[in-house]
């Protein structure tokens, strides 16, 4: 299924999936760093899900908004700032579409949760990273997350950690699984299957998408391409040098330097 098909299928589920009050914790230290280098008063969570980073920003005082191409995830992303207390102005946007959207920019730009992959060609993604720069202040940072697939291309790395809740009532269980139906492409099938067992009756949802398995360098050339530049790369947000053969994640921030190309 298309990557909205996909979102709106994983509705309340997503924030299950996720142990977010760990999470954020995890990343609150390299966020806080990245907003004082930009010296940013203001951020967009493109690719926003459920908006909790979004919400994290928005209750450190800075103007946030947040974009995201599945109605679910924008109507559970104004839910959540709502539960938070918070202003996120948070609207209806899928990649490339960002400028036409916000009239105003931003300091920094952020693109989290291995979203970017979403965008199968080299087309698609340029077409991305060069709104991220339209909305961008003059010298602005993008910051981006993604699954390091130098690794689990080598690999062939099939299952992502088990992720599992329960509330009392109802036990859920998360299966993530990549397979690699392609000789000598970078195009994977991702599947999410949803386990829940409720009153000893277990039930399962599979949902599948085709993500591209965007390399360091990859991205790296696509930046370039698309007028950023001070290309930083780390394994993870402990800002731990980048391993293509043992980090988890692939963490890049940039900077904005040329809106003429």
């Amino acid at each position: 299924m298309d990557a909205r098909a996909f979102y709106d299928g994983l509705g309340y589920d997503y924030d299950l999936m996720v142990s977010w009050k760990d999470r954020l914790g995890r990343e609150a230290a390299f966020f806080d760093r990245m907003l004082q280098e930009a010296g940013a008063a203001s951020v967009l969570d493109a690719a926003c899900g459920t908006g909790m980073h979004a919400a994290m920003f928005a209750g450190k005082g800075l103007r946030t908004a947040a974009a995201d191409l599945s109605p679910e995830m924008v109507a559970m992303a104004k839910q959540n700032a709502k539960v938070a207390d918070v202003q996120v102005d948070v609207r209806a946007a899928a990649f490339g579409e960002l400028s036409k959207v916000f009239t105003d920019t931003f300091d920094l730009v952020v693109c989290l949760g291995n979203s970017l992959p979403h965008l199968l060609d080299d087309q698609a993604l340029d077409s991305a990273l060069a709104d991220f720069a339209r909305v961008l202040t003059p010298s602005g940072m993008l910051v981006i997350q993604n699954r390091n697939y130098d690794r689990v291309l080598r690999d062939s790395s099939r299952f992502m950690p088990l992720a599992a809740r329960a509330d009392g009532v109802e036990e859920t269980l998360f299966l993530r699984i990549t397979d690699f139906p392609r000789e000598s492409s970078e195009t994977v099938d991702f599947t999410i299957v949803t386990l829940k067992k409720r009153n000893g009756v277990w039930t399962q949802s599979p949902r599948s998408t085709t993500l591209r398995a965007l390399r360091r360098k990859t991205l790296e050339r696509a930046l370039g391409r698309c007028g950023f530049g001070r290309v930083r790369v780390w394994g993870g947000y402990d800002m731990s040098p980048f391993d293509e053969g043992l980090s988890a994640d692939l963490l890049v921030a940039a900077t904005r330097a040329d809106l003429t190309r």
